[in-house]
């Protein structure tokens, strides 16, 4: 046991002599790289009077994004490096040791600035340790918050992907004293926290090099294409399908009969549905007079659909409850008969087509000998609203089609 404990004795001694030895090392660097060293001043040499400035980052989660504002929030690792002039050794002057860690304020940051942010600080860029090699290569990853415009593009709603621009730079330091420059990886996914709304297919870098009005030299800057895919899947269990079940109980209006006294309520009840979904989806959106989504072209051409078939059912009641008045014989001979013989509707003391005899054997209608004004006008009436029922099923499927077309981008 003696033997034991003396061993795990020595071993623990010598791990502390070492830790004791590395720790002094790394003061010996530290005391000599920052002597004299000011990190509130650019890093001048003879041979590098240009800083070089690589960065990335890592979308760890998407907070949200603010469509009515149009600003995205996003939790990003940012991921720098450049090179500092100063902030160099031998290291076999020191043990072999090539690296250090420190506190980044003793280290001089590029003033990287995102030009597009709505937050008045860049948190995190000075709150974090840097890690400095001997040759004078800086990394510095720290985590962050970002606020920042996003131009919302609504057409495809809620099938679209929006593209969010986030463009890193200096804001005093022209591109002949700092560049920036993307790494090669510069957007990174893995370790990507899932939104409930939003999925991150990727993440694009390019560098740019600018001139301002102001300044005659260029701006480089490093701007992060993230882009974000909605998952359609609330909005169409929630909207879509709703407004479509709520839109062919409209075709019902035309199996109504006249005497019923709902066809035209119903009509006008399947409109207000629809306002209702409209307000719901345009509260979502940000108001813009550059493109209007295809959904809103779809609530709108179910109000428009709705207000027509409306038109429609008032006519019906209006010829259904004429009565006795005169029929013009132009009416009767051009549009009544014709209508009638093409709805398999049975005019009174006329010879239905033989397509229709089954459906007249059905019929209430008798065959008197000579037929009425009023059972004229009601035949008349029916034929009418066979006709929109028909025309409303067509126009309804053709437009649903091309609008969830043009809102997928299918076909």
């Amino acid at each position: 046991m003696d033997v034991k404990y003396y061993h795990l004795k020595s071993i623990i001694c010598i791990l502390a002599l070492s830790l004791i030895d590395c720790s002094s090392i790394s003061k010996n660097i530290s005391n000599t790289i920052f002597e004299g060293y000011d990190s509130g001043l650019r890093p001048v040499c003879a041979n590098v009077p240009l800083v070089n400035m690589t960065m990335g980052i890592a979308v760890r989660q998407v907070i949200g994004l603010d469509e009515p504002n149009q600003i995205v929030r996003l939790n990003l690792w940012m991921r720098l490096k450049w090179n500092d002039c100063f902030l160099t050794w031998n290291p076999n002057d020191y043990g072999g040791l090539d690296n250090i860690i420190v506190p980044i304020k003793r280290v001089w940051v590029p003033d990287l600035t995102l030009y597009d942010s709505t937050a008045t600080e860049f948190s995190g860029i000075k709150e974090y340790r840097a890690h400095i090699f001997s040759d004078g290569s800086v990394y510095y990853n720290f985590p962050t918050v970002l606020e920042a415009l996003c131009p919302i593009e609504v057409l495809n709603f809620p099938f679209d992907t929006q593209i969010c621009a986030l463009v890193f730079g200096s804001w005093n330091h022209h591109g002949l004293e700092i560049d920036f420059y993307p790494k090669d990886n510069p957007g990174d996914l893995s370790t990507l926290k899932s939104n409930v709304e939003w999925l991150v297919p990727k993440v694009a870098a390019k560098r740019h090099s600018i001139k301002y009005t102001c300044c005659p030299a260029p701006y480089p800057d490093v701007t992060f294409y993230v882009y974000l895919e909605r998952k359609p899947g609330y909005y169409i269990i929630n909207i879509l399908i709703p407004s479509v079940m709520i839109t062919v109980l409209a075709i019902l209006g035309y199996f109504l009969p006249v005497d019923s006294g709902e066809k035209v309520s119903l009509v006008i009840t399947v409109m207000l549905a629809m306002s209702v979904f409209q307000l719901l989806v345009a509260d979502k959106l940000p108001p813009s007079a550059e493109s209007t989504p295809w959904i809103m072209f779809f609530f709108n051409f179910i109000l428009g659909l709705s207000a027509v078939s409306t038109i429609l059912q008032v006519l019906v009641i209006n010829l259904y409850y004429r009565g006795e008045r005169e029929i013009p014989t132009s009416l009767k001979d051009y549009v009544i008969k014709p209508l009638c013989f093409i709805t398999c509707v049975p005019i009174p003391g006329e010879d239905p087509p033989s397509y229709c005899r089954r459906k007249i054997q059905c019929s209430d209608f008798t065959k008197p000998q000579e037929s009425t004004n009023t059972v004229m006008w009601q035949s008349f009436s029916i034929a009418v609203d066979r006709l929109g029922i028909v025309l409303f099923s067509f126009t309804l499927v053709i437009g649903i089609a091309t609008v969830f077309r043009q809102m997928t981008g299918s076909f």
